[in-house]
């Protein structure tokens, strides 16, 4: 009689859930604005790590447009993660310069405590036309520490900054700036280059293969992929030719002796594998950190929809592809590390998609996926047409110190720009606490508390899957139906 029941309820909840529009959003912790029409702030965005010390990770967002120092000199903006305050705003030198095109922390480079900050401006004309430089600057000061420039004009030396982590094991974090202009392996077959963080000095130089390679268009700290007790590299060459015209590559390199350990080679002609790369922390909690790559110009889920890989750090194998939803998506546009959204001792990872139309024509949208199990935890929808949710993402570690990594999604096509923090803390929908995506377990579990006086949810803001603030009901189960069974929107997360 009781699954009877069930299924009696269930049927008329498929039923009334054909006019189900019902959208689910994670409300921003923060939303940080540009400061003027076009900076374009948002279009990069980056943890700053603890610039100031006070126990909370603070945020870095590059507006390459802005005016302040002559027309789109650009500006970098550095952001409290306690309390949402302005710690630093750093201006480019010269007019068309586009400081803040890049920004990552540097971590700490001159061991004072206080981790430090990195600014690609690849049009800046020190070195040269278009030479491009990268800054280094104080987070304890704000002051500028190094300033790297380009080796020759067209260079575009800043294209991509990043952390490498500790490459030498000199316990000073080193630095890693991607140069895709690049001549020296042919016209823009790009370079990019290590710098020690204790002296300035050049570590490393990699070289792109071949002629239009554009490699060093994407540089990050690969952390630790063979467990050898140094941080390694990954660089992007997203119009390498080795897999067809413009497949794309990305190339793993050893901190410790500079050497190859993986290449990964684009599927399909034109899809730009590599147009960003990224550590994608350690999603098999197999002790080895892992990789993640975008492929914005796939076209397995139409055209243009892209994808996003990621491999094992430990043997190189891909661990999980997920793919766009609709053509024109450019997922994989922007990618990274989520840290541990759901506390499950695994890693997760955010994909960009900033062609989406789910918000309105190119709104944009942010995808989060369990490190564990590969499923969607949740998706972030940007907020009107034309937004480019979503060209940016990263983690910003724990700013409310609540347990749970956040994360930071830029939004550079909303007038002056936009940068949007999320926390999240439990996932709607989980109503059962079972740590899974929402399912059938959960969607029973709801039935039995609404319609039979059923257990609690171990969560009541969980129950709440459609996220209007109300008890758990009707409504809740409708969104729910859609969800399971109908691909409606996702549930989002509570706080």
């Amino acid at each position: 009689m009781k699954f009877t029941n069930l299924i009696f309820s269930l049927s008329i909840i498929i039923l009334i859930a054909a006019d189900s529009t019902a959208q689910s959003q994670c409300p921003p912790v923060y939303t940080f604005t540009g400061e003027e029409v076009d900076d374009r702030f948002g279009f990069s965005v980056a943890s700053a790590g603890d610039v100031n010390n006070d126990g909370f990770d603070d945020i870095i967002v590059g507006a390459w447009s802005n005016d302040a120092g002559g027309f789109s000199a650009g500006r970098a903006y550095v952001f409290s993660g306690q309390t949402g305050d302005t710690l630093y705003v750093f201006t480019g030198e010269a007019a068309g310069d586009w400081f803040g095109w890049s920004v990552a922390s540097a971590g700490d480079v001159n061991s004072d405590g206080f981790v430090d900050l990195i600014v690609g401006a690849w049009r800046n004309d020190a070195g040269g036309e278009f030479a491009g430089r990268a800054y280094v600057l104080s987070g304890q000061t704000g002051d500028t520490i190094y300033v790297f420039t380009g080796e020759a004009a067209y260079a575009f030396f800043g294209w991509s900054v990043a952390s490498a982590g500790d490459v030498n094991n000199d316990g000073f974090d080193d630095l890693i700036v991607g140069a895709n202009g690049n001549d020296a392996g042919g016209n823009n077959a790009g370079r990019a280059y290590v710098f020690s963080g204790q002296t300035g000095d050049t570590i490393y130089v990699f070289t792109g293969e071949a002629a239009e390679d554009n490699f060093g268009g994407s540089v990050a700290s690969a952390g630790d992929v063979n467990n050898d007790g140094f941080d390694d590299l990954i660089v992007g060459a997203n119009g390498n030719d080795a897999g067809g015209t413009s497949a794309g590559r990305a190339y793993v390199f050893s901190g410790q002796t500079g050497d190859t350990i993986y290449v990964f080679t684009g599927e399909a002609v034109g899809e730009q594998f590599g147009r960003q790369v990224a550590s994608a922390g350690d999603v098999n909690n197999d002790g080895f950190a892992d990789l993640i790559v975008g492929v914005p110009f796939n076209d397995a889920g139409g055209f243009d929809a892209g994808r996003a890989c990621v491999f094992s750090g430990q043997t190189g194998d891909k661990i999980y592809t997920f793919t766009g939803e609709a053509a024109n998506d450019f997922f994989g546009f922007s990618v990274a590390s989520a840290g541990d959204l759901n506390n499950d001792g695994f890693d997760d990872l955010i994909v960009g998609a900033n062609g989406n139309d789910a918000g309105g024509n190119g709104a944009g949208r942010a995808y989060v996926f369990s490190g564990q199990t590969g499923d969607k935890i949740y998706v972030l929808t940007g907020e009107t047409a034309g937004d480019a949710f979503g060209s940016s993402v990263a983690s910003v570690g724990d700013l409310n110190n609540d347990g749970f990594d956040d994360l930071i999604v830029g939004a550079p096509a909303t007038d002056a720009g936009r940068a949007y923090v999320f926390s999240p803390c439990g996932f709607r929908g989980d109503v059962n606490y079972d740590g899974k995506d929402a399912n059938i377990l959960d969607l029973t579990f709801l039935v039995d508390f609404i319609f039979r006086g059923g257990t609690e949810a171990a969560c009541l803001e969980e129950a709440d899957v459609n996220g209007d603030g109300d008890s758990a009901d009707i409504l809740d189960l409708t969104f729910l139906v859609d969800f399971i069974f109908r691909g409606g929107p996702p549930p989002g997360v509570c706080h």
